[in-house]
């Protein structure tokens, strides 16, 4: 009887380690799915955000030419504050962007919004400038942020 019992229970603890590999192994899977699922959403409020930038630099005709052509801020002070704003809407579009695929493990997300953030931050000085001045708005945006031409 009691090889009987011994057998039994080894059975039975070996039935039970089967089974918790087998939960382990689809609760792992769910969390691969929970992370594609948050990198999906995070990458669409992201673009979100973009499709409403465009539209600020549409209003004011030569806007775009201070983020993707290297010109500098314009001197007239409202002609300034609007692209400073614009400036600000772009950091945090480019934050929504890279951040959360940062953040999510087995996120390959990061990669199209860390070479557009690259590339935004190298041919715009408003945008440049304004993370250089207050990198803590926006965490990881500046770094490495590129040389500023004029020093």
């Amino acid at each position: 009887m009691g090889v009987f019992v011994a057998v039994l229970a080894l059975g039975t603890s070996a039935w039970s380690m089967a089974y918790l590999a087998g939960q382990t192994r689809a609760a792992a899977e769910q969390t691969g799915i929970g992370n594609a699922v948050a990198a999906v959403s995070a990458n669409d409020t992201a673009l979100r955000a973009w499709r409403e930038v465009h539209p600020l630099m549409l209003e004011r005709p030569g806007t775009r030419g201070h983020f993707h052509d290297g010109r500098p801020l314009p001197e007239d002070p409202e002609e300034r504050d609007g692209v400073v704003t614009i400036a600000e809407l772009l950091a945090g579009v480019l934050c929504n962007g890279v951040h959360p695929h940062r953040k999510g493990p087995g996120s390959d997300g990061a990669a199209p919004w860390t070479a557009y953030r690259r590339q935004m931050l190298a041919a715009g000085p408003a945008l440049r400038d304004l993370v250089r001045e207050r990198p803590e708005r926006w965490p990881g945006l500046g770094t490495p942020l590129p040389a500023d031409p004029s020093s």
